[in-house]
């Protein structure tokens, strides 16, 4: 409202009023101005409308006449009055623990509060119901801005709004935040746990899930704990195992035993309570142990008492109905093994077995059964029996006269099933078939240990014998064999030798029998054998033809005398080959000289023999025998051609190296040293060696040139020679030739090669040429070396 202008200062008809109004603040920070118009100008007053709350606002007034606007009036102040808030709080929330969370929020500027904010109710409310939707405030005075939500459920997340009072009432809740508190361990057990025994060692247990509201997370696993009610003599074991799954099978649990079995549930906080236990028994099983400490006694040759402990208590896996002893002998006698057996009531430890072979190995174990079955046998006892008398005589007794007055006995041993025991020695008993002046003299000796064969001496000559064996153990002796009856006769040969006379043949020699009226010479080698029946009691050696050369033979000789046969005399021999492949070496050619050496490839070499001859004269000479592997032949004669051969011999026969051909050198041309021109019509120097092969069909010939930085040639001191099979070193020229292909008189018409390479003697670096012209030639190969060029050969 506002007083008329003075009528003086109108200056005119007042046509309207203007009245102009600011707010002093603003939420958005923008102050807009804002103006009314008032036509009826009797009216002093008007309301303003629409003002901002509790908002200071600044008018002012003016009047228009018909010609404009007069003055404004001064400012007046006025602020609005309170209202309720209409902004929205923005609101911040952050859980803290298990069971709480933090919310913050901003407070709004004075100008957007629409009053004196008093007080801040919070609103939370779960997101997870559990069936009951409960929504819950809490007031918060102001000015703070913060508030921690307690006595929350473990990892639920909540829908959280703020809105602000002021004395009015209050204004719009916040926009809504969510946030989750965190898991704790659950709060209660797995439900309805049962149990149901599958066998003997395995049990299943089943279960519901913990309460959704008192999991307090995501629950990541069971964990299932079982103990055996039992402790056979040991801590309780404690165990667990984990699932994910409602139910699991507990395997590998003790047979016929009471587990007590609970089940708790974790989240990543940690585990809940155990369930109550549940009680539940495996079933019975076979035993998984043997009867302990098995002991056994041997009580006489046929008994044997055995004893035993029980199986240890956690391995019964049931009650024990009745202990099985099996025992089976280690020697089968007649090729299979008989396994016997005898039950024993479960209240006794011990049982005698009886009826059984004497002085015998016997491998015995014990096993517990239950109702389900037998148990692992135990670990066996080798027990024997006592020795005994043999029940039976020694096998296969055999007697052969040695001479007019010895008798070699021989057997084999008791049965093994018939020892009895360990046979100690033998007894051999003997008695002649003809009585000397009325008295029949049966005679007794024993051996000296278990041996199979003794030789009866001092006998009547031409005499028959009836021969009894009979063996003893350490108890008594067994029965005699059946009689043998034998005639003393012949004894075998001695000093026998025998020495390869051939590739093929051996002479056996020996000194004859006094009592023999032949031999017997036998012989095995390979796949061949043989025998020779040689007449005559005098006879002394036997030539054995037809042999394998190489081979090695097994040659026995054995004396008769009418029906009766001596022991063999036996020996080994082998025949030696005829010498391998001869390997020859040159180490030098002179004008009147060679020297050799060589070598055999294989076989043995009684001696060498060297023969040689000039090519144009059939004559040929040879040294020898040798016992050495080097030799010089001297005396040649200068610049001739020779073929050489070197021979090994042995009893078995000779063998020739390759023929070697050869032509000693006659005497050296000397260049002038100061000449620096090459003279073409001067025999030039050289060294040549021809190898040849058996056939005598391949002739490689190597000619061996040297040029001297004067231009002049002269002989290589030392050149290799080449052929088809072989290579022969030569060395330590003194001499030097040249060699016309048409002497050497062969049927090659090869041209002969020239093996390059370079040395160096005295008079300095010497170039071998290849292809070598004729020497009338005038013109060749050229070569170079560090001084230039040389000119054509």
């Amino acid at each position: 409202m506002w007083m008329e202008v003075p009528p003086v200062e109108r200056n005119g008809v007042i046509s309207m009023y203007e009245v102009r109004y600011v707010p002093l603040e603003t939420c958005s920070g923008t102050l807009m101005a804002s103006i009314i118009s008032i036509t009826n100008t009797s009216m002093t007053s008007t309301t303003l409308t629409d003002l901002k709350e509790y908002v200071e606002y600044n008018v002012s007034i003016r009047s228009y006449t018909s010609v404009g606007p007069g003055p404004y009036s001064n400012s007046v102040v006025e602020r609005t009055e309170e209202d309720a808030p209409d902004v929205k709080l923005n609101a911040t929330a952050i859980a803290l623990s298990e069971t709480e969370i933090a919310v913050c929020w901003v407070e709004l500027p004075d100008i957007c509060q629409n009053g004196n904010i008093t007080v801040y109710e919070i609103r939370y409310e779960p997101l997870d119901t559990f069936g009951v939707l409960v929504t819950r405030f809490e007031n918060v005075t102001a000015p703070t801005t913060i508030e921690t939500l307690t006595d929350l459920e473990e990892s639920v997340g909540y829908n959280i709004s703020v809105r602000a009072y002021t004395s009015v009432g209050p204004g719009p809740y916040s926009d809504p935040v969510t946030a989750m508190t965190f898991e704790d361990s659950p709060r209660t057990a797995p439900r309805n746990v049962t149990t149901m025994v599958l066998s003997s060692t395995e049990i299943l247990v089943t279960w519901e899930r913990v309460l959704p509201i008192d999991e307090n997370g995501e629950i990541l696993l069971y964990e299932v704990e079982f103990v055996p009610l039992e402790t056979f003599d040991m801590d309780m074991s404690t165990n667990t195992t984990n699932t994910t799954s409602l139910n699991i099978t507990l395997t590998d649990l003790e047979e016929d035993v009471d587990y007590n079995i609970s089940v708790r549930a974790f989240t990543s906080a940690g585990p809940g309570p155990y369930s109550d236990a549940v009680t539940n028994r495996t079933l019975e099983d076979r035993p998984t142990a043997a009867p302990q400490n098995v002991t056994t006694m041997a009580e006489s040759s046929t008994e044997i008492v055995v004893t035993w402990e029980e199986v240890p208590a956690i391995d019964e896996n049931g009650d024990i109905t009745m202990y099985e002893v099996e025992y089976m002998p280690l020697e089968t006698f007649n090729g299979q093994i008989a396994t016997d057996s005898v039950t024993v009531d479960p209240a006794l430890l011990s049982t005698t077995l009886t009826g059984l072979q004497e002085y015998v190995d016997y491998n015995i174990s014990v096993r517990a059964f239950t109702s389900v079955g037998p148990g692992p046998y135990s670990d066996g006892m080798v027990e024997r029996t006592l020795e005994d008398a043999p029940a039976a005589a020694p096998q296969n007794v055999m007697a052969t006269a040695v001479s007019s007055t010895e008798i070699r006995v021989s057997w084999e041993p008791v049965a093994p099933i018939d020892q009895n025991g360990v046979i100690t020695m033998y007894g051999v008993r003997f008695e002649p078939l003809e009585t000397f002046n009325g008295v029949l003299v049966t005679e007794t000796v024993n051996t000296t240990g278990p041996v199979l064969r003794m030789n009866l001496t001092g006998l009547e000559e031409d005499v028959e014998y009836n021969i009894r064996v009979r063996g003893f153990t350490s108890v008594a002796p067994g029965p005699y064999s059946d009689g043998m009856i034998e005639e003393t006769g012949a004894s075998p040969p001695t000093g026998v030798t025998a020495v390869q006379d051939g590739p093929t043949s051996i002479t056996v020699s020996w000194v004859p029998s006094s009592d023999a009226t032949g031999y017997i010479v036998s012989y095995t080698g390979g796949s061949s054998n043989g025998s020779e029946t040689v007449s005559g009691g005098d006879t002394n050696s036997y030539t054995l033809t037809g042999l394998t050369n190489g081979q090695t033979y097994t040659i026995s000789i054995v004396a008769t005398s009418e029906y009766l046969f001596s022991d063999a005399a036996t020996f080994e021999i082998t025949l030696i080959p005829a010498p391998g492949q001869v390997l020859v070496s040159v180490s030098s050619i002179t004008a009147t000289s060679i020297s050799l050496s060589w070598n055999v490839s294989s076989g043995r070499v009684a001696s060498w023999e060297v023969v040689w001859r000039p090519t144009d004269r059939g004559t040929e000479s040879t040294s020898g025998p040798l016992s050495g592997t080097t030799y010089t032949i001297n005396q040649l004669d200068p610049s001739t051609i020779y073929i050489l051969t070197v021979r090994a011999t042995n009893v078995a026969g000779t063998t020739d190296s390759t023929p070697i051909l050869f032509r000693t050198v006659t005497e050296v041309f000397q260049p002038d040293s100061s000449s620096t021109e090459t003279d073409t019509s001067t025999i030039i120097g050289g060294v040549v060696a021809v190898v040849i092969t058996t056939s005598l069909t391949v002739v490689v010939i190597v000619v061996l040139l040297l040029r001297s930085r004067s231009g002049n040639y002269s002989a290589k001191t030392s050149a290799t020679v080449v052929a088809t099979n072989q290579s022969v070193e030569l060395s330590n020229f003194s001499e030097a030739i040249y060699a016309d292909p048409d002497e050497l008189q062969t049927t090659s018409n090869e041209a002969y090669n020239v093996v390059k390479g370079t040395g160096r003697t005295a008079e300095g670096e010497y170039e071998v040429l290849q292809d070598l012209p004729s020497p009338t030639s005038s013109s060749g190969p050229t070569t170079t070396d560090a001084d230039g060029d040389y000119e054509p050969v």
